[in-house]
C-alpha cells in the first residue's frame, strides 16, 4: 500500500466513520499537527484544540462528530512524493449535533475545501499541516454573516 493509498484510507476510517479507536493503526504516538491559530470555532472545542498525540486526535474527531455526525471528508486530489503526501479535499456536514456555543443545531449544511500535508513515517502520519476553510463553514451554517470583503462567489 502506498503513502497516498495509507493517507485516503485514514481520512475514510478516522474522519469520515469516526472509528476513534482505530487511531493508532493510522498516526504515529506521537503525531503533531501544525495546524493554524483558528479564530472561528466551528466545532465549538472549549479553548484551543491540541491535536497532539492519539488522545488529542481522539478529542478533535469526536467534537467535530458530535456537532456534525454526517461530516465527511472526499480526496480530490492526492499526491505523494517520498515521505510526504498532499491532498486538496472537500469536506461537507450537517450542523445536526451538538449546540455550537449559542448556536443549537440548525440543520444546515456547508461544503468547505480543505488543503493537507502529511509526513508519514512507517506507514502512519506522523506530522500533518493543514488549512480548512473554517469560514465558510461559520458563514454556511450561520454562525457568522458573510464578510464583506468576499468579491465573488
Amino acid at each position: 500500500m502506498t503513502n497516498e493509498d495509507i493517507a485516503r484510507q485514514t481520512i475514510e476510517v478516522i474522519w469520515c466513520r469516526g472509528e476513534v479507536d482505530r487511531i493508532p493503526e493510522f498516526y504515529t504516538e506521537d503525531f503533531h499537527a501544525h495546524q493554524p491559530n483558528i479564530r472561528l470555532n466551528w466545532t465549538g472545542v472549549p479553548g484551543r484544540p491540541t491535536w497532539v498525540g492519539h488522545e488529542g486526535l481522539r478529542n478533535i474527531v469526536t467534537w467535530i462528530k458530535s456537532v456534525c455526525p454526517d461530516y465527511h471528508e472526499a480526496p480530490q486530489l492526492v499526491v505523494g512524493s517520498g515521505d510526504m503526501v498532499a491532498m486538496r479535499m472537500i469536506n461537507t456536514g450537517t450542523h445536526t449535533g451538538r449546540a455550537v456555543g449559542r448556536f443549537q443545531p440548525s440543520g444546515k449544511s456547508f461544503e468547505a475545501v480543505d488543503t493537507m500535508f502529511v509526513r508519514m513515517v512507517g506507514g502512519r502520519i506522523a506530522e500533518q499541516w493543514g488549512l480548512f476553510d473554517q469560514h465558510a463553514v461559520c458563514v454556511q451554517l450561520g454562525f457568522v454573516e458573510p464578510s464583506e470583503l468576499v468579491i465573488y462567489g
